[in-house]
């Protein structure tokens, strides 16, 4: 089996090179994603990345940017010219990844694209079509949830209505997009295997104790409610760290110059976030469950969280499985006397405790959701389901 997997993104070299000082960093959470896929299916299977660069006007200096193709995580990146001007740049992108998508598919030969990049999915679908290879759609979230234009939901759900199958977060959005019962896998998401060779230490341990949060930095994500709760809680030598983009920044940054409890450190890579992680005390999710989209969701931070060997205290989200209830904090009241009182309760355990905690979600992590082990799911739905 051969994979041509087209989508938004570029080599973890490539990325830091781009984006390294960059302000804000685009598409870092699914840069991660895609990237940890690509390199599980790469351990399983020949992979070819036909990859459009995460750049836009405010970051492309040049007219044109051209990336040579390159190797990386065992898998082969071939990209599409960066374009400054956007009604060219999706030119580029869509007759680029079409063309070779058409020209790329072989004997044997499966085509993944992300949905919601909407002109690469539509590009690589079509020209998938014409080759009759199969189609594979990885959602992530559901387009009717999401933020702009009716036209852009539209070309997405299209891309998803067409697929020959699909890679999904939940049981909850295969209930909702596939009523025609093609093939499916659910991965709530996938830790990257590679931090089994970092080791967790007591000793690296920040002090004070640190809390943080890095993601989305929204009130919709709940991150006003941790802010205050942090705040009632006054719990000595400890602080509240939180790393990431959104609506809530401006605010947040307003209670930090006046509470030095509260450290707002904006956008880091992800290498950086991974040792701030595994530097810190808890690790802090809490995203609301009363909103409609949380059960068609899991955040890929509740893996990477779990993974850096520090304990995670998490909302009951509906769309994780039981299984993973034994190894993190579940917080059930979701306000800011909630979060308090649950703050105050993890963090009267002695750090051995919190650290052992921590382990065993570690070990959990990635010994049964780890990004290789994760693949062989979406290989062996191709190999059953689409071999000739």
């Amino acid at each position: 089996m051969r994979i041509l997997y087209a989508v938004t993104t570029c080599s973890d070299r490539v990325y830091a090179q781009l984006f390294a000082d960059a302000p804000k960093k685009p598409a870092f959470q699914s840069q991660k994603y895609h990237r940890l896929l690509i390199e599980g299916l790469a351990a399983g299977c020949r992979v070819d990345v036909i990859a459009n660069p995460p750049v836009n006007r405010s970051l492309l200096k040049k007219a044109v940017v051209r990336l040579p193709g390159e190797t990386e995580g065992g898998a082969c990146y071939r990209y599409i010219p960066a374009i400054r001007n956007p009604i060219l740049k999706a030119l580029a992108v869509g007759c680029g990844t079409f063309f070779k998508t058409l020209f790329g598919v072989g004997k044997d030969c499966a085509v993944i694209v992300d949905c919601l990049n909407r002109t690469t999915a539509l590009a690589a679908l079509l020209a998938a079509r014409l080759r009759k290879a199969p189609c594979i759609g990885i959602v992530t979230d559901l387009p009717d949830m999401l933020g702009g234009g009716g036209f852009s939901k539209k070309m997405a759900n299209f891309v998803i209505r067409h697929c020959s199958g699909y890679i999904l977060l939940t049981e909850a959005m295969n209930d909702r997009l596939n009523p025609k019962g093609k093939p499916y896998v659910i991965l709530e998401g996938h830790a990257d295997i590679a931090m089994g060779e970092k080791t967790p230490s007591l000793e690296k341990k920040q002090k004070p104790r640190v809390c943080l949060y890095a993601g989305g930095v929204s009130r919709r994500y709940g991150l006003e409610n941790l802010v205050e709760g942090f705040r009632m809680a006054d719990i000595p030598n400890a602080q509240l760290h939180i790393y990431g983009p959104g609506d809530y920044v401006p605010d947040l940054e307003a209670v930090a110059r006046k509470d030095s409890r509260i450290f707002y450190g904006g956008m880091l890579l992800n290498a950086q976030i991974v040792e701030k992680e595994m530097e810190a005390t808890l690790l802090v999710n809490p995203r609301p469950t009363n909103e409609e989209f949380v059960k068609y969701s899991f955040p890929s931070k509740t893996m990477e969280y779990m993974a850096s060997g520090t304990p995670v205290l998490t909302t009951v989200l509906p769309g994780m499985p039981k299984e993973y209830h034994p190894y993190v904090y579940l917080l059930e009241d979701e306000s800011a006397q909630g979060i308090a009182k649950m703050l105050k309760s993890v963090l009267s355990q002695s750090d051995e405790d919190l650290f052992s905690k921590g382990n065993r979600a570690r070990a959990f992590i990635l010994e049964e959701k780890n990004n290789v082990l994760q693949a062989k799911k979406i290989l062996t739905m191709l190999e059953t389901s689409f071999r000739p």
